[in-house]
């Protein structure tokens, strides 16, 4: 491509942009193949380059390719960023179980299952694993150990599996 057909191109740009203390320069022409030649370099106040991106874009793909860059750059903005301080939970959670909606791990159903079958209170099971009698009681159906209903059964000591 010579510089006559680039200047009467359908797609020519050469921009500047300062953002704080960094300059950005876009260019962007068109290629010999259909598509848009793409670089961005960025330089701090001193004119050091910072960064720079750069590569062959399809027309087509203009809108596909710039939510999935705005996503991967947002992406990696949260990775990047040290982490926030702990927030301390609004007041009306405060109260709440420690393991509240936590997944329970196969150790906490095998005991789970045992302390039912021992004979464990809805509370004693709800303080001991940190988790509402709610939390417990659907576990507790879901293991197959309870059947749904509204009554709490007084459950019947069950001998250690022979090993």
């Amino acid at each position: 491509m010579n510089d006559t057909t680039l200047l009467t191109a359908p797609i020519t740009l050469d921009r500047r942009l300062l953002i704080g203390e960094t300059e950005y320069q876009v260019t962007v022409f068109p290629t010999d193949d259909r598509r848009l030649d793409l670089c961005i370099v960025s330089s701090d106040g001193d004119g050091r380059v910072v960064s720079e991106i750069s590569g062959g874009i399809a027309p087509s793909d203009l809108t596909g390719l710039t939510d999935v860059l705005g996503s991967t750059l947002a992406g990696l903005i949260a990775m990047t960023r040290p982490p926030a301080a702990r927030v301390p939970p609004p007041p009306q959670q405060r109260d709440r179980p420690p393991n509240r909606g936590a997944r329970w791990t196969p150790e906490d159903d095998t005991r789970l299952h045992t302390r039912f079958h021992s004979g464990a209170s809805l509370t004693d099971l709800a303080t001991e694993f940190g988790r509402t009698e709610g939390g417990i009681r659907a576990r507790l159906e879901h293991l197959g150990d309870l059947p749904p209903s509204g009554r709490w059964p007084t459950p019947t000591p069950q001998p250690p599996p022979a090993e």
